[in-house]
């Protein structure tokens, strides 16, 4: 089984890998705060670690990298990362460059994470899922007939969190309307939590004084769990625009999963819950009664997951 190193780049961190044989042989995380020379940085770190335990570089058979923007599939550019500050960024050139390998496989994050999950964790099964990552947005990617989306026009699918107007509390960043991001995203139910949470007299007001305001998803996670009554309010209000997305996508492509990720889908069952009583709503009977909703498996290593079996995969397929 083919060896390979690959690097799930985010905003503040890069969750990097060396795998082999199906399993993850040494793992390191990088900083990524200073943007200035991020691959080369890590590509030095990433040959320290090679040569501390043994792995010899120039045996690997590809390099995987799963970046937080959008990327053009074929050429490996990164076309635009908001986090990274790239615009139009020859990823793929530089990590043939930096590691001598020609063979580097580019992936948007949330589409890495989206074959990670159906590849690895749900092994290949069913035949068509999506998968919705709700952190700083809500990023997402699709299996369709067994292969991931990767589009007809742009290449550059996804990006759920936006258009549609699913919501009219909040103007999105991009400038669309009634985006689903600055709502249903971790980002935008932290946001609500703290502006409840300033003015509750309850468990919920508790904790945002004990934290001085700065209140995150995990501080809650047990009035979510113990059906806390304002804590669940937020959650289903800020998820609603999320289950209505779900709902088209269901009826247009009769999908047989959806997959919740990020932050949030830690919560696990009483999250998928709120989901499902939302979807009542929008989806009709017949489709409600067949569609599995589950959470995500992976954690913080799905990225590195997915883009590692998408090359083994397409590495097999260019043999």
């Amino acid at each position: 089984m083919p060896k390979a190193f690959t690097i799930d780049l985010g905003a503040t961190t890069a969750k990097c890998a060396f795998f082999e044989n199906m399993k993850i042989k040494q793992t390191f995380i990088f900083k990524t705060i200073n943007k200035d020379k991020i691959l080369e940085n890590i590509a030095v770190e990433a040959f320290k670690i090679a040569k501390e335990n043994n792995i010899n570089m120039n045996e690997l058979d590809f390099i995987g990298i799963a970046v937080c923007g959008i990327v053009d599939n074929k050429t490996g550019t990164v076309i635009y990362s908001t986090n990274l500050g790239w615009k139009n960024y020859p990823a793929k050139k530089e990590l043939m460059k930096l590691f001598n390998n020609k063979n580097v496989y580019v992936l948007n994050d949330a589409k890495s994470a989206a074959y990670g999950e159906w590849a690895i964790s749900l092994k290949g099964k069913p035949d068509s899922m999506a998968l919705f990552t709700l952190g700083t947005g809500v990023g997402g990617g699709a299996i369709f007939d067994r292969k991931l989306v990767f589009g007809d026009n742009t290449g550059l699918p996804s990006e759920p969190g936006h258009g549609g107007g699913f919501q009219s509390e909040c103007q999105c960043s991009c400038g669309l309307i009634g985006c689903i991001e600055p709502v249903s995203s971790a980002t935008g139910i932290e946001r609500k939590l703290r502006e409840i949470g300033s003015k509750s007299t309850g468990p919920l007001g508790k904790i945002y004084s004990q934290l001085n305001g700065d209140i995150h998803i995990i501080d809650i996670a047990d009035l979510v769990k113990n059906g806390d009554k304002e804590v669940i309010k937020i959650f289903e209000n800020s998820l609603e625009p999320l289950a209505k997305c779900i709902s088209v996508l269901i009826h247009f492509f009769d999908l047989s999963m959806i997959v919740i990720g990020g932050g949030p889908s830690n919560l696990g069952e009483p999250l998928i819950q709120i989901i499902k009583e939302k979807l009542k709503n929008y989806v009709l009977p017949d489709f409600y009664s067949r569609i599995t909703i589950r959470t995500a498996q992976l954690g913080n290593m799905v990225g590195a997951w997915g883009v590692y079996k998408y090359g083994i995969d397409n590495l097999i397929t260019k043999k």
